[in-house]
């Protein structure tokens, strides 16, 4: 009986060895892959559903969130291993925010190129195009029934043919082969999610960022480009690694020196490591340039840098960012917050179903007075309900009224906060000042 088992055993070895499924960085074959652009004075968002085989029809979806003047936008998908491409195309009505679906064809997986083209720019964004693959422990739960089947159809053929030796060992198998079926089935809730990425080894060094406008001084009221160029730390050479990270290759912050100039982008990868978006300047004086990425191996990041436009000085000194800010102010608690002791930040946004934005119900993005700290959370209940491999879908308005965040401001002084969030695909801004006591203070 026992030399009946053998094969049997080596057969669930074997599926247990079964190689797992690939997996990006930071996710799974399931997940789909998300980048924010901010392109042609639109604001995207441009979603490559995740692909149950290939070759097969390519779902991609353009999420308009500020379709800004509007426009066709041109798409392309390219094999980077073996040059096959596809290309589609939609068109954002100007003023009507939403989703635009578009198919494409994926012909194998692998590294693949996302092309994105409208008014004249370009944007050149690269993934990985994975497929899902059934997991190891279904696998086994499946043989093992079907080893089970044939056991029992062989006891019975045997049991009929008064071969009473064999039908022992048939039915041995068939009970070895249930009792693997069942006892997998039962802890596979506790196996490990197949195909999750392994936790990464930071091997590589920061980037090192050149921050230019062109024109070198903007004008006010009149277009400018910003250009961030980043180079790796150890070699010169391009850091043309980004991941993606939060629906984004690179998020980039503008604000002016007084606040009341508040922009955040997602700029176009316009060559190897070269990361470019076009803006109005429409406020005089300094201004401060963040910009947050990942970069595979090297781990999360925030560089700056600032320059200057020209114009004449007509700001009224006693405004404030909060003066531009409508309905219900947020509520902090404590009301006084203190430098070092976390803040729970509430907005009421009035709307209760509110979509997710960069893959959360809302941020906060905070700066000091001085420009020295930049800050960026998510919305807390959010945030815990997400996960990196899949984050929630722009098509699902179930967030809201009310937006909660936690941060821990690093030292005394004033503070500009910008709460924004996605009502009705429309990205919403809520600018706010906030006055942090010395530790101890705000007791």
């Amino acid at each position: 009986m026992i030399h009946r088992l053998i094969p049997v055993l080596l057969a669930l070895v074997t599926l247990l060895a079964w190689a797992s499924p690939a997996a990006a960085h930071g996710r799974d074959a399931e997940a789909d892959v998300r980048f924010a652009q901010t392109i042609a004075g639109m604001e995207l968002t441009v979603v490559v559903r995740a692909s149950l085989r290939v070759p097969a029809p390519l779902q991609v979806d353009v999420v308009a969130h500020d379709p800004g003047p509007g426009g066709p936008v041109e798409l392309a998908v390219r094999s980077v291993e073996d040059g096959g491409s596809s290309a589609a195309s939609v068109r954002i009505a100007a003023g009507r925010p939403g989703m635009y679906p578009a198919v494409l064809r994926a012909g194998r997986v692998g590294p693949h190129e996302l092309e994105v083209r409208a008014g004249g720019e370009r944007s050149v964004l690269p993934f990985v195009l994975l497929v899902p693959r059934t997991p190891r422990w279904e696998v086994v739960v499946y043989a093992a029934f079907a080893c089970g089947a044939v056991a029992l159809l062989g006891a019975l053929a045997s049991a009929a043919l008064r071969r009473r030796g064999a039908a022992a060992g048939f039915a041995g198998t068939f009970a070895v082969a249930i009792v693997v079926a069942f006892t997998t089935g039962a802890v596979s809730p506790w196996f490990a999610p197949e195909g999750a990425p392994a936790p990464e080894t930071l091997t590589r060094p920061n980037a090192q960022p050149l921050v230019e406008v062109a024109p070198e001084r903007p004008a006010l009221r009149a277009d400018f480009r910003l250009r961030v160029t980043l180079s790796d730390g150890s070699t010169g050479g391009p850091a043309d690694d980004l991941a993606e990270h939060h629906a984004a290759l690179a998020h980039l912050v503008v604000t002016s020196d007084d606040g009341r100039f508040f922009r955040h982008v997602h700029p176009l990868r316009t060559g190897p490591g070269v990361y470019e978006v076009g803006l109005r300047a429409e406020r005089p004086g300094r201004h401060l340039v963040y910009v947050e990425f990942e970069r595979a191996g090297a781990g999360g990041q925030l560089v700056s840098g600032g320059f200057s436009v020209s114009g004449p000085d007509d700001r009224d000194r006693g405004e404030s960012p909060a003066t531009a800010s409508t309905g219900a102010p947020p509520v902090t608690e404590p009301a006084r917050p203190a430098a070092g002791r976390p803040l729970r930040l509430t907005l009421d946004t009035g709307a209760g179903a509110l979509r997710p934005w960069l893959g959360m119900a809302g941020h906060l993005i905070v700066r000091s007075q001085d420009g020295g700290y930049l800050g960026h959370v998510h919305e807390a209940r959010s945030m815990a309900g997400a996960t990196a491999a899949r984050p929630p879908d722009e098509s699902v308005a179930r967030y809201g009224p009310r937006l909660e965040f936690v941060f821990s401001f690093p030292r005394p002084g004033r503070y500009l906060v910008w709460i924004q969030y996605a009502r009705d695909y429309r990205i919403v801004t809520v600018p706010h000042v906030i006055e942090v006591a010395a530790e101890g203070g705000g007791r």
